[in-house]
């Protein structure tokens, strides 16, 4: 019998005879492609029974909850039960190339998050659709791949608040979970001391196309040019600068937490995955106040009780976790009395919820069809994210504007660039993810017809207004309600328009003057009273157009006056833990999806050390 690897071999024989680099690169990437399509390997579904009992239960196997069931079903004598309400990841979520196309799909919550009456005016019925995964790995299946870590002090901050998360711990979890793929890092000690090559979650930056690196190149001088700094990588030593991000995929597969740590661990028969299945509360003794199981709504549709005999940890996100506490009795007692549900502990359920508030800015550069060349050529690329995309931070010069600390920068931008010709793409996205009015998407779209743009997110870092969730009604499988709560506090919105008229200067740099760039001058229904241009305008423009980086945090945070303590239990129930970006008491600088992985990285070991305390002999 021909062996696999005689096999592999020949192939690839044959395809270094075909001489052309382009053709083999062609055929490779639809092999990769091919992989994603008809791919095997996830965890098998485990059908649950009334009274089922095991050591440790896992409430959503998501950027944190997969993490933690995998850690501790290394452990031979855990019995370990992870329940997911999706299934497996499509091969969208796996083939980096399709990331935008999961959100309103059924891998997705599909929930609204709805703004104050006075904010968000660009957006029909007050609302935006905010985007949760609803699928082995959660997020991390589902999200826009961004590789960061945030910034040292961010993990200060922290650690004043919940000692034993200081910058130096973090990063030891940091390091664990990575598996760093961009040779050039280990080339720079500073950087080199900072990532790993040994974890699961691999992290690359491809090489860019030829056809972009002069782009990327340009834009990343004009930041010069605007007092950013070009730095190695966005998880390196510096504050503020502008580089090309890194990603969580790598030869093609997004390394989502299901990819890195389920697909490892699942023939391991003490670890059981329970999909299509939504826990609606968690089982408490109200005269012991330990928590001893939970109740499942399973894939047959019947209610049934699960028993653990170590710990429940709940990892189903920053919107469902406070949702399952407040349906077990444990949240704020004048939330929870009025759908009658009895208040067994008064914790700050829901509250202390922020975000990373975004703005959207295009700018017009080069008129000329043939800048949609671009778009053509990267169309094939599905295995990778070809467009030219920089990510850069920097803070505000404003004796003003000083919060938070030096050490943090305040805005971090996203620029992906497009040429022209898409404007049907824009328009579409425009509408039905960002939820925008027609008037302003018709503009959007209209700066793309003959010219290539730059689209700009520019995010609020570390916004000081505070929104909360709350139950809808008391049918467990009810949404919860959202209130984003942006701009409640004036400074956001001032740290906020002070970053849209930074970031204006775009234009004024040597590249955007040479081609003849421009701000378009988008139609915002509520602004149209004021004059295009001013600061009062840009004012106007960032109140009613903010949107979401879905990075939402803070509803179970950890501390003396939150929910949890500093080792994520929550506080006067015993057996019960919280391990999801509910617990960040503070935003990170950066995306949250690697430093929610870091959370499940620490609270595994946390819970491990637990149990060999508690079973000392």
């Amino acid at each position: 019998m021909i062996s696999i690897n005689v096999i592999v071999n020949e192939f690839f024989k044959i395809v270094q005879s075909l001489g052309s680099p382009s053709l083999v690169q062609w055929i490779l990437r639809v092999l990769s492609i091919f992989q994603a399509v008809f791919q095997a390997g996830w965890p098998e579904n485990y059908e649950l029974s009334d009274g089922d009992r095991f050591d440790f239960i896992v409430v959503g196997s998501g950027s944190a909850g997969a993490v933690v069931a995998a850690r501790l079903s290394e452990i031979p004598e855990f019995k370990v039960l992870l329940i997911e309400a999706g299934g497996d990841p499509p091969p969208p979520s796996v083939i980096p190339g399709f990331f935008p196309t999961l959100q309103g799909t059924e891998y997705d919550w599909n929930y609204k998050a709805y703004f104050d009456e006075d904010v968000g005016k660009a957006h029909p019925g007050g609302y935006i659709n905010y985007s949760r995964g609803k699928v082995l790995g959660g997020c991390s299946s589902t999200n826009y791949l961004i590789y960061s870590r945030g910034k040292p002090e961010d993990y200060e901050n922290w650690n004043r608040i919940a000692p034993g998360w200081d910058w130096e711990t973090v990063l030891y979890y940091f390091k664990k979970l990575e598996d760093m793929k961009d040779p050039v890092i280990f080339k720079h000690p500073q950087n080199a001391r900072l990532h790993s090559t040994t974890g699961p979650v691999k992290a690359s930056r491809p090489e860019p196309l030829p056809s972009t690196v002069a782009i990327d190149n340009s834009r990343l001088q004009s930041y010069e040019e605007m007092g950013i700094p070009r730095v190695l990588e966005i998880n390196g030593p510096e504050v503020v600068g502008a580089a090309r991000p890194h990603f969580t995929f790598y030869d093609g597969r997004r390394s989502s937490t299901a990819e890195a740590y389920l697909r490892p661990a699942k023939d391991r028969t003490n670890l059981k995955v329970a999909k299509y299945s939504t826990v609606t509360k968690v089982l408490i003794d109200p005269s012991t106040l330990h928590a001893y199981g939970v109740q499942v709504y399973t894939s047959s549709k019947k209610l049934i009780n699960v028993y653990a005999t170590e710990e429940i940890i709940i990892s189903a996100g920053t919107f469902n976790s406070p949702k399952i506490l407040l349906q077990s009795g444990i949240g704020p007692k004048e939330e929870l009395s009025k759908f009658h549900i009895k208040t067994l502990v008064d914790l700050p359920v829901g509250k202390n919820l922020h975000d990373h508030q975004t703005i959207q800015l295009i700018y017009k550069g080069k008129r000329g069809l043939e800048t949609g060349f671009q778009n053509i050529i990267a169309a094939p690329h599905l295995d990778t994210l070809p467009a030219p995309v920089q990510c850069g931070y920097f803070r505000i010069n404003d004796s003003e504007c000083q919060y938070p600390s030096k050490l943090q920068p305040q805005i971090q931008f996203f620029n992906t660039y497009i040429g022209a010709g898409a404007s049907a793409v824009i328009l579409i996205a425009c509408k039905t993810i960002a939820n925008f009015e027609e008037k302003l998407c018709l503009g959007q779209a209209a700066t793309n017809v003959f010219d290539e743009i730059d689209n700009v997110l520019l995010v609020l870092l570390h916004p000081l207004s505070r929104g909360q969730v709350k139950l809808r009604s008391s049918d467990p499988l009810d949404d919860p309600l959202i209130e984003l709560g942006y701009f409640r506090n004036k400074n956001d919105l001032k740290i906020a328009t002070a970053g849209v008229k930074r970031m204006n200067t775009l234009i004024n740099t040597t590249y955007f003057r040479n081609v003849g760039g421009s701000i378009p001058r988008l139609s915002v229904t509520a602004c149209e009273h004021i004059e295009w241009g001013t600061d009062d305008f840009w004012e106007c423009y960032a109140k009613n157009t903010v949107a979401s980086l879905m990075h939402a945090v803070g509803t179970c945070w950890m501390g003396e006056d939150g929910v949890v303590d500093e080792r994520l239990r929550v506080h006067h129930v015993a057996n019960l833990r919280v391990v999801d970006a509910s617990v960040i008491p503070l935003i990170p600088s950066g995306n949250t999806n690697t430093p929610v992985m870091m959370i499940g990285e620490k609270a595994a070991d946390m819970i491990k050390a637990d149990f060999y305390k508690r079973n000392i002999v």
